[in-house]
């Protein structure tokens, strides 16, 4: 028979998530694995990944049989690879729903109300629900259509940079030799052959964000325009968000992925575009991650009402 309990997971480019919690909102365990967006690593490792964070939360918990499970995973609302990867969940997951990354992080972050959530790590996306439940999303597309200010963008951005002023297109950087030093090349020139490896992922590209986010602190003005216009990008993006929900009083928008771990030209950028389509709108830092979320859609998938109540016994026992 299985559990009383809940499994959530969020599933992106850079890592897998999960989290178990029981039907009165008591947090029990996480675990964390690899990737797990299916377009970008394949199906039958996305599977793996997930399967290996839920070992490590059930192994700490002892929890292994679930009544139901969201999973949200990036790459899976608009790809076929949905159905694969859902076909391959084990009967132990109880009544399963795959969900996207996205509409799984803005319940986390706002905790199933109302409001937009703005997405940056690997990829991007925006996604957002108004008063009457109605829910879009923009972005998404993917490193090869979209990811506007995205890592993978800033990244392969920042070498576009570095090329441009190698050629004279472009004004100096110091991106140049922070670039080839990070990637062990010797001259800039050999970036060609790490660029198109056939085994190159998006997450290649984003690993140069850090090295971006020195170089505008040390005062280079081509960095701190990469950052400039990739936030800029990623506004216009939930613009077209914000117009398709017609948000037009105040609401919540909360930031999420490895980009905002640290303010700049980036965020900077990014809230000015905002604020010029939703001045009413306020910026918070989201409640619960992702893999939280997940769980509490399933709460709702089994008619829980999300109040204060469950959210503080989360709060409450996640802490501990």
């Amino acid at each position: 028979m299985l559990g009383e309990y809940i499994l959530g997971v969020d599933g992106g480019g850079t890592q897998t998530k999960c989290s178990i919690i029981s039907l009165d909102g008591f947090f029990h365990a996480s675990g964390k694995a690899g990737p797990s967006n299916p377009i970008t690593i394949g199906v039958e490792e996305a599977h793996r990944n997930i399967m290996e964070a839920v070992k490590k939360a059930s192994k700490k918990c002892g929890i292994n049989k679930f009544k139901t499970s969201v999973l949200g995973i990036a790459g899976t609302d608009r790809s076929k690879l949905k159905d694969v990867l859902f076909d391959m969940l084990p009967e132990n997951f109880g009544e399963k729903e795959i969900v996207s990354d996205a509409e799984a992080a803005v319940a986390g972050a706002i905790a199933c109300k109302p409001g937009i959530i703005v997405i940056a790590g690997t990829g991007s996306i925006v996604y957002g629900k108004n008063w009457e439940g109605v829910t879009a999303r923009a972005g998404g597309w993917g490193w090869r259509l979209g990811d506007e200010g995205s890592g993978y963008t800033i990244g392969k951005n920042a070498i576009i940079s570095s090329l441009k002023a190698h050629d004279g297109r472009g004004p100096p950087t110091s991106l140049t030799s922070l670039i080839t030093k990070k990637l062990g090349l010797e001259k800039l020139e050999e970036i060609i052959d790490w660029a198109y490896d056939h085994g190159r992922q998006p997450r290649d590209f984003a690993s140069l964000v850090p090295i971006v986010r020195k170089a505008e602190k040390d005062g280079d003005e081509v960095a701190s325009l990469v950052l400039g216009e990739a936030g800029s990008d990623l506004g216009l993006v939930t613009h077209a968000v914000i117009r398709r929900l017609d948000l037009d009083k105040e609401f919540p928008a909360a930031f999420s992925g490895g980009i905002f771990k640290d303010s700049g030209p980036y965020t900077i950028a990014l809230e000015e575009v905002i604020r010029r389509e939703a001045p009413e709108c306020f910026f918070i830092t989201p409640m619960f991650g992702a893999d939280i979320g997940s769980c509490l859609l399933a709460l709702e998938k089994l008619g829980i009402i999300i109040d204060d109540e469950i959210l503080r016994r989360l709060n409450n026992s996640i802490g501990k």
